[in-house]
């Protein structure tokens, strides 16, 4: 006998500038800046009642794990691990992301802070979303064993459109409040998939590794990154859209440098043809060398864009911005 359903929703989120400069050690010494915006796209996790021992079913992980038939420590025994900590035992959970894993968009942030959703709810706690967005971090790094910067779980709890400060542990966001900039922005984003996933987590520990041994290239790029950030928070605010443009470039110029394996070939083969079509801005979004390409157009292009690319991916679709972050969906 089954019981009730309980279905929680996490936005991906798609970042315009400063990624990586959130990342200890550089966040805790310079402070970081990013710009950022949760989607309309997200990872949904239902967990059904029923008095079997846990068990996890997804798309994306492609098996299903049942407690006590496994040995590896993977991510399925960690999730089952985490329930059982809170006292959850028995029931089911399902996975379902909407964009392949593993795509820059934050996915694992998304699914994480959409489990701590579901536990505090069954358990009847209320929690706030920078609260549970503080929770979801510490969890993602300490325990699932990921390397990340605060930027994923924060700006995937809290959704919106906006500028995210980060320096130790004070976080100050400020959102672009002005209906027009989220519609101009709306109407001229594409995401182009690359082909397969990638784990960034082993690109983003050698940029921890070069910034804790103080390598100066490494910590030179990671201030250009936060300074482009915090110029793009001015463009959108003044309604500057060629300079936001520009700054989504120099970003990624910035950033493909930061390591070799930053960026491929098929990326750029990606950005180069979007932006001889007549693209504004591309960049490879995430941590990693493949995933999503975030493309910028004006309308009068987007859509001659979007068939040329799916002449190079299997996965090209529109997004829009969202306002709103983690929630219980009823």
């Amino acid at each position: 006998m089954t019981g009730k359903n309980t279905l929680a929703f996490s936005p991906l989120r798609v970042s315009f500038a400063g990624g990586g400069t959130d990342i200890s050690p550089f966040v805790d010494e310079h402070g970081g800046s990013v710009v950022n915006s949760t989607i309309e796209r997200g990872v949904f996790v239902t967990y059904r009642e029923d008095p079997y021992p846990v068990e996890i079913s997804s798309r994306d992980f492609l098996k299903t794990f049942v407690l006590g038939n496994h040995e590896e420590n993977n991510v399925q025994n960690k999730i089952i691990e985490l329930m059982g900590e809170f006292g959850i035992r028995t029931g089911r959970i399902f996975i379902s992301d909407e964009v392949p894993p593993g795509s820059g968009l934050g996915s694992s942030s998304a699914l994480i802070t959409a489990l701590l959703k579901i536990i505090h709810e069954l358990r009847g706690e209320e929690i706030t979303n920078m609260e549970l967005a503080e929770e979801a971090y510490g969890r993602e790094r300490d325990f699932f064993g990921i390397t990340l910067g605060k930027q994923d779980p924060y700006a995937i709890s809290v959704g919106g459109l906006k500028f995210m400060k980060f320096k130790g542990n004070e976080i100050r966001t400020e959102y672009f409040k002005e209906k027009s900039i989220s519609e101009y922005i709306d109407e001229r984003m594409l995401l182009v998939y690359s082909g397969r996933t990638r784990e960034s987590s082993a690109i983003l520990g050698d940029q921890v590794s070069k910034s804790k041994t103080g390598d100066q290239d490494t910590i030179k790029r990671l201030i250009q990154m936060k300074n482009i950030a915090e110029e793009m928070h001015i463009a959108l605010i003044q309604n500057n859209f060629p300079l936001f443009y520009n700054l989504i470039n120099q970003g990624w110029n910035v950033k493909k440098n930061l390591g070799k394996n930053v960026s491929s070939e098929k990326i750029e083969s990606i950005i180069s043809r979007s932006m001889s079509m007549g693209a504004k801005a591309a960049r490879l979004l995430g941590g990693g060398n493949q995933g999503f390409v975030l493309i910028m157009a004006e309308p009068d292009k987007l859509t001659s864009i979007q068939m040329e690319m799916t002449k190079i991916s299997t996965f090209v679709t529109r997004i829009s911005t969202s306002p709103l972050g983690t929630r219980i969906v009823r």
